[in-house]
């Protein structure tokens, strides 16, 4: 092995090479032909990103087939990819839903607390080691050279509000600012607020950047996500199982996503928002229970494909079903 590590780099394939790939690790092209498998690899989804999902499938066990994938199709794939991109389209706007209604709650509350919203942001500032306040005033430095909001830096640069202030920084600011907030009004709701936005920031990033979300729910068990009593608490008396909850709140991805729900049910208000989002979650769990793919997998013959609810997919009963079970156990 050269000293670089460079031998043991794969190879870029070709599509058809792709296509070879996959059907050496078992992958079946009966619900969907080749020759659409070429075009869907070339024009629709990358090979990488396609491919990851194979992690949710059971692999054989010795014979000659060993390692090979069990009854495992490239339409599976292709489907999962969709409920993928599905997913984390509803996901990301209710995260930026999240984020809005964050501001307008803290403006609020600095508005009952008889702040000036001026001196507030000064003392965050303040508050901020060297390197952490460098960081900041970068952030809101370069927000003067977007054609969106240059205009405003340049009237508030010097002496900043903190309406102004969300709208030139970024998420991550905005749940650093909640902290300082908490600590300064010595409230309770706001510190658990802070841990909870972290979960949410994070899902939101994944989405954004157009990164597999399903995929993660094969590593239950595997994830050290710390979420606060007041997410458990609202997922232990929402309709979920007892064994639901043990089987899946140890996933990293899953937590995170309770989070995001049981966040924006506490923290969105009712009006066009909410009915965008719960409108966008119907058709997602459509689609999850199978009655969009039904017709395209009944009497196909395939393990656990011929009219089986899609959670049945993956892992017996696994990972999307329970995208936190029912919305309207989260009050939506």
């Amino acid at each position: 092995m050269e000293a670089d590590g460079k031998a043991s780099r794969k190879p870029i394939l070709t599509v058809e090479e792709q296509i070879a790939h996959l059907k050496a690790k078992g992958v079946k092209f009966v619900l969907c032909d080749e020759a659409e498998a070429v075009r869907y690899l070339a024009e629709k989804c990358n090979f990488f990103k396609l491919a990851s999902y194979r992690k949710l499938f059971a692999k054989r066990e010795g014979g000659d087939r060993d390692g090979q994938y069990v009854d495992l199709d490239f339409a599976q794939l292709r489907l999962l990819a969709s409920l993928d991109q599905q997913l984390r389209f509803v996901l990301l706007g209710m995260t930026l839903d999240i984020e809005h209604f964050q501001k307008v709650a803290v403006l609020h509350e600095m508005d009952a607390r008889g702040e000036d919203g001026y001196a507030i942001v000064a003392d965050y500032m303040a508050s901020l080691s060297q390197p952490n306040r460098d960081y900041r005033l970068h952030e809101l430095k370069m927000s003067g050279y977007s054609p969106y909001s240059a205009g405003v830096y340049a009237k508030y640069a010097d002496d900043m509000p903190a309406w102004v202030f969300f709208e030139l920084t970024s998420f991550g600011t905005l749940i650093d600012f909640v902290r300082f907030c908490a600590r300064r009004w010595n409230d309770r709701s706001l510190h658990v607020a802070h841990y909870d936005l972290k979960g949410v920031k994070s899902l939101r990033n994944c989405a954004a950047h157009g990164s597999c979300i399903v995929n993660a729910f094969a590593d239950r068990g595997a994830g050290r996500t710390a979420v606060t009593n007041s997410v458990v608490r609202a997922v232990s008396v929402a309709n979920v199982s007892k064994a639901t909850r043990a089987k899946w709140m140890g996933c990293a991805a899953m937590q995170q996503i309770a989070t995001v729900f049981v966040v924006y049910s506490r923290l969105v208000p009712e009006g066009r928002s909410r009915k965008c989002a719960m409108a966008d979650l119907a058709s997602l769990f459509a689609r999850v229970e199978g009655q969009c793919f039904h017709s395209a997998f009944a009497g196909t013959g395939l393990h656990g494909m011929g009219g089986v609810p899609f959670h049945a997919l993956i892992d017996k009963g696994a990972g999307i079903a329970i995208i936190v079970a029912d919305v309207k156990t989260f009050g939506f």
